[in-house]
């Protein structure tokens, strides 16, 4: 039979629950290892880094602490119109191609949007969730957003070496420009 724990989280007690929801709730975030936790046929709390069952699955780190492998929360949706603007596969898509090729911060927000979020497509899997992207998008935006500063800094380097001798005149003229005006407001408020 498999033991059932409590956990004291604030001033409420949650459970019963087994080992691996224990695991899970770590894992994810949901209870730290300060939290107050005891098995169903003891009266004491304990801390919940003090179960050795659980301490043995972590990876073992200085001075005897462990450390046990994070997750990440994954929300599940049936319905497209319920997922957030920013996870929306259309859109992220949309932001990937404009910024690529218009507007670098739209691939900059579409690639925080990835590194953070699962993205949702329309289409569903055999229990009715919607399907994510896979993870290989990531490195597909990497590549993006590293191809897009080099061309970037080719065509400010070419606009640059192009109109150098140009934008030199320019700033030229407009300086004896403003000499012109500086003169006519000289004559008109020193009489």
């Amino acid at each position: 039979m498999h033991a059932a724990y409590y956990i004291a989280k604030g001033q409420k007690t949650l459970g019963p629950c087994s080992k691996d929801d224990l695991r899970n709730f770590l894992a994810y975030g949901s209870i730290r290892d300060s939290d107050l936790v005891k098995r169903e046929d003891e009266e004491q709390w304990r801390p919940v880094s003090s179960l050795m069952e659980l301490q043995l699955e972590g990876q073992v780190v200085a001075d005897g602490l462990t450390v046990l492998p994070t997750r990440r929360r994954v929300a599940r949706y049936r319905d497209y119109h319920r997922v957030p603007y920013n996870q929306r596969g259309g859109t992220v898509l949309r932001r990937l191609i404009m910024g690529f090729l218009f507007f670098p911060p739209m691939l900059w927000m579409a690639a925080v949007a990835l590194y953070t979020d699962h993205i949702f497509r329309q289409k569903k899997d055999e229990n009715g969730y919607l399907i994510v992207w896979g993870r290989w998008v990531e490195v597909l935006a990497t590549v993006l957003i590293i191809l897009n500063a080099i061309l970037w800094w080719m065509l400010l380097s070419y606009t640059a070496w192009i109109l150098g001798p140009g934008l030199a005149e320019l700033s030229k003229g407009m300086g004896e420009a403003a000499d012109v005006i500086k003169g006519l407001f000289n004559d008109l408020f020193s009489k």
